[in-house]
């Protein structure tokens, strides 16, 4: 494996072989218990015709539990604190509509900034679960970075994501709200249950290094270039405020802009040069969800339409282990770094390559520091 600038910068005495994790998915059952007593839920949606019919459905199927389902129209979200205390419900559902209509990392933006509001109103006691039907698609799954920042910043929620496939019944929808598990990260997948789970695996991404061009981007970009040049590459090109790079072609613009990745590419690519890799590794610390998604997200997606005709060999992309463990004030970054990663199973489900790697949080307790997740 070729060490890269990332593990001897900030890797110091810990061995990559057991300090990196990865998370899996095994089946796991509900826990058995009595049924729960009669309880009400408030159903929200985000007003997709997809989300409204499946609310539609849960309450049908609620009601036909013993419980009852409340809802409340997106325009009095602010009447939510006193429409919570004047009717105590076992949990607030939020359901999200078709996965499709989220493609863009616009559309996902806007549906975290319409999630946001309803969390702020949840009130002490009262469990907030997301319900998606993802399918894999990037647009969805960034709401995991967003349960994993609530465990942290407003753990009395105790926030979960449940992702219910098309074939599963909405009974199984209604059995796991009502047995109020642990689990905060939940998939049903024909009628089968699997919860997320962290597993310690050895540090085994492989980056073919030589001749080639490769292009990079971030703020670890002139470490990376100078890396990849010692290890044989003809072309390193870099997007950034650069206004030089020994052994590179830095290219000035905003990879999240329309053009920039493409004139990128080209740099690279001119005299018929192949496209070995990319080092996607963009992204700002903020607590502004539009700024924290803009280099990182979009710039991934201009990345990915740039290079339809021309795909690299690989790909890394460089994100934050927030996405996993969540930290106090990081929506914006777990959120963007959740969609990252899910944005890389995506293109590897369509023979597409892509890795994102976890740089880890050194304040976390009881992890080595640093460590890394491969995804």
């Amino acid at each position: 494996m070729v060490t890269g600038p990332a593990e001897r910068a900030l890797s110091p005495g810990v061995p990559f072989a057991t300090s990196s994790f990865e998370v899996t998915w095994p089946e796991v059952p509900l826990p058995p218990g009595e049924p729960p007593a009669p309880g009400a839920w408030l159903l929200l949606t985000d007003e997709h015709p997809a989300a409204l019919g499946r609310a539609v459905a849960l309450a049908l199927a609620l009601a036909a539990a013993g419980d009852d389902a409340l809802s409340l129209p997106r325009d009095d979200l602010d009447e939510l604190p006193g429409f919570l205390a004047e009717r105590p419900v076992r949990g607030v559902v939020f359901l999200t509509g078709s996965p499709y209509a989220y493609h863009d990392p616009e559309a996902a933006q806007e549906l975290l900034l319409s999630v946001l509001p309803v969390v702020a109103r949840v009130g002490f006691g009262v469990r907030f679960h997301l319900v998606t039907q993802a399918g894999g698609e990037p647009g969805l799954a960034f709401l995991r970075g967003l349960v994993r920042v609530l465990a942290v910043e407003r753990p009395q929620l105790r926030a979960s994501l449940v992702d219910v496939d098309a074939r599963s019944d909405v009974d199984v929808l209604v059995r796991e709200l009502r047995s109020d598990a642990p689990d905060d990260e939940v998939r049903w997948r024909h009628d089968v249950r699997y919860a997320a789970r962290l597993a310690r695996v050895p540090f085994a991404v492989e980056v073919p290094t030589g001749p080639g061009a490769y292009v990079v981007t971030g703020g670890l970009g002139p470490a990376t270039a100078r890396w990849l040049a010692d290890m044989g590459a003809t072309r390193v090109v870099l997007c950034g405020p650069y206004k030089g790079a020994p052994g590179a072609v830095v290219v000035q613009g905003d990879i999240a802009e329309p053009g920039v990745a493409d004139r990128l590419i080209a740099a690279a690519t001119a005299d018929g040069l192949p496209l070995r890799g990319i080092v996607h590794t963009a992204g700002v610390l903020t607590d502004d969800p539009a700024a924290g998604w803009h280099a990182g997200v979009l710039g991934a997606r201009r990345l990915h339409e740039a290079t339809a005709d021309c795909p690299p060999e690989w790909w890394l992309l460089g994100t934050s282990a927030t996405a996993l463990f969540g930290a106090p004030g990081g929506t914006s970054r777990a959120t963007a770094d959740a969609w990252l990663d899910a944005f890389a199973t995506w293109r590897r489900s369509r023979g597409l390559p892509a890795t994102t790697i976890q740089l880890g949080l050194p304040h976390l307790p009881d992890l080595p520091r640093p460590y890394f997740s491969i995804l």
